[in-house]
């Protein structure tokens, strides 16, 4: 978006108010069938990825925003952890009845034993490796430089493992740092960065900020369609003894990503407005990201669970060692669609066949 056409939040305020009414009105449900739900609110503990939050981690923002999660009759209070990781540990120990993770934790977690499963996803990542470093122009030429990543057995580690891999190198060949999310865009705006693997958004900032074009090292077709990128991760005592709650939770769900993923203008205006606000970015930097992302499909109308992506996602975490070949969960044993269904089901009694 070129500097004549950015329109700047601070002068824009009430007009993109006005865009977020208008979207709950433009959207492809019917205004009247979100107004306050007339069912009693059952109370949910749930973590996210944040605070500030990972783009994706928007989807509560713009559930709470748009109140789809109080129209579908839940009341969910969220909990912010720095690491998909940490997120899904939440789960396990009862701290909270689903998580938002990256899906290598939590298979990880599943192969390992822990009682939990996906109830439904984000099928396709976004990750980027990404360098302003003159000498780094392949993935062979990391080899030596330091990387930031997000720690051991966390989704962007796993990711350059994967990356490198393809070239010849390990893991222990690059000098990987734990540093994720706000920090790390902080230190590639301050120079203190030169090698990370980045969120589409997060560079963006960093770009935006800077004014100078980071070289995107590219990673063979076969990373990005062989890895899965994130899942909502619920415990099977949750299941048992709030399915209902988990339902509602996934109708709010539905209609978050529904909006995330419509190209209509006025709701892209209203989706980057709210993440601008939640991510404490520039509105021009979040309506890019949002153009970004649409264009390779982040945002699913399915339970973004294909059996084929995730067990390939579960094969890379092999090939690593993250996960012991004769410890593979099979798909059955990953996943529980049956939330996700009856979910979907609700949201088309009441706003018929989302676009």
């Amino acid at each position: 978006m070129s500097t004549s056409t950015g329109i700047k939040c601070m002068q824009m305020t009430s007009f993109f108010g006005a865009m977020v009414a208008l979207a709950a009105i433009t959207f492809a449900v019917p205004s009247s069938a979100w107004a306050q739900s007339s069912v009693t609110p059952i109370k949910l503990a749930a973590s996210a990825i944040g605070r500030p939050p990972i783009f994706s981690n928007t989807f509560v923002d713009v559930g709470e925003a748009m109140g789809f999660f109080k129209a579908a009759g839940v009341d969910v209070n969220f909990r912010w952890f720095q690491r998909g990781a940490d997120t899904a540990r939440a789960v396990v120990t009862g701290d909270v009845a689903v998580g938002f993770t990256a899906t290598q934790p939590a298979l990880n977690l599943i192969a390992g034993g822990a009682p939990v499963v996906v109830i439904a996803g984000m099928p396709n990542q976004d990750w980027l490796v990404a360098t302003d470093d003159p000498d780094v122009k392949s993935c062979k030429d990391l080899k030596d430089k330091t990387v930031a990543a997000d720690g051991i057995n966390n989704a962007r580690t796993l990711y350059i493992a994967a990356v490198v891999a393809t070239c010849g190198l390990k893991q222990s060949d690059l000098k990987l740092i734990d540093l994720a999310n706000q920090p790390l865009v902080r230190a590639g705006i301050a120079g203190q960065v030169h090698s990370g693997v980045w969120h589409v958004d997060e560079l963006a900032q960093v770009e935006f900020k800077t004014g100078k074009k980071w070289r995107i090292i590219d990673a063979p077709a076969s990373i990005a369609k062989g890895l899965h990128y994130a899942v909502l991760l619920t415990s099977k005592k949750a299941i048992a003894e709030n399915r209902e709650g988990l339902i509602r939770f996934l109708e709010g769900w539905i209609l978050t990503q529904n909006l995330m993923g419509s190209k209509s203008p006025a709701d892209k205006v209203a989706f980057a407005t709210v993440a601008a606000n939640a991510s404490q970015i520039d509105f021009q930097v979040a309506l890019a990201s949002v153009d970004g992302y649409q264009g390779f499909n982040y945002w699913v109308n399915n339970d973004g669970l294909d059996e084929k992506q995730m067990m390939s996602q579960l094969e890379q975490l092999v090939k690593i060692g993250s996960v012991k070949a004769d410890k593979k969960p099979a798909y059955k044993e990953i996943v529980d669609k049956s939330l996700y269904t009856e979910a979907m089901k609700r949201v088309e009694k009441k706003f018929g066949k989302l676009k």
